[in-house]
């Protein structure tokens, strides 16, 4: 077995044990796109991908008087929300930060909290996405989104206002590690080539988990922080 070959198998065997983690689910990648020092920061071998989802932060707002008439008014509205995504192929609500978890018909009284400060007003906040195909047009799909949002059903005294930009979401960015993987070794074999046997190449940083950058409106970087490293040169 060659230089590459050992130093490879064992990156790989690290690899294989951090592919058995606990899936990440469902991330949000909000932002602009990848900005010329975190490109120049970010490894040789990356691949890119379409997001599953264009998502929309929005802010539901209620100053109806009485706190349980206005939990009333919030809940029902996301209720409406919900009946009338179900009415629209890839419409669907979550909740969450970096992390999504799904608001259904059967889960969706999420957290509320006092509006500005006001013990009068309330608020909660939550992302609208739809899903994205391969085959989908963005733009039409950006359009949706949007009449979406403007159509929504407010119950009593409820307004919604729409959050930032539209961002991107990806379920289990960790799907790509062996494609990954795969250009990264591929690459390794090129980089010996060149070199030669006199050097051995060593890859570091395989067990990481994946990492996403925002490269376009629907498109994800994603990529291992790996190093690879010439040793015993001679």
């Amino acid at each position: 077995m060659n230089k590459y070959a050992i130093g490879l198998l064992s990156t790989l065997c690290l690899a294989v044990g951090a592919g058995a983690q606990e899936n990440l689910g469902e991330i949000v990648v909000t932002g602009s796109r990848v900005l010329s020092d975190d490109y120049y920061g970010m490894p040789a071998i990356s691949i890119e991908k379409r997001a599953d989802f264009l998502v929309q932060r929005v802010r539901l707002t209620n100053d109806t008087r009485a706190a349980e008439a206005r939990r009333e008014e919030l809940y029902r509205t996301i209720r409406d929300l919900l009946a009338d995504a179900a009415k629209q192929p890839g419409m669907a609500l979550g909740y969450g930060d970096d992390f999504l978890i799904p608001v259904t018909a059967k889960d969706y009284e999420i957290p509320l909290a006092a509006g500005h400060g006001r013990s009068d007003t309330s608020t909660t906040e939550f992302y609208i996405k739809r899903a994205l195909g391969p085959a989908d047009d963005v733009t039409a799909v950006l359009r949706s989104l949007r009449s979406f949002i403007e159509k929504a059903r407010m119950n009593g005294r409820t307004e919604i206002l729409p959050l930032g930009d539209v961002g991107l979401s990806v379920v289990n960015p960790d799907k790509y590690r062996y494609e990954i993987i795969e250009k990264i070794a591929a690459d390794a074999k090129k980089l010996q080539a060149a070199v030669g046997p006199q050097c051995r190449v060593d890859i570091a940083g395989l067990s990481a988990r994946v990492s996403w950058q925002r490269s376009d409106v629907s498109q994800l970087t994603l990529y291992i922080p790996y190093e690879v490293q010439l040793t015993a040169c001679q």
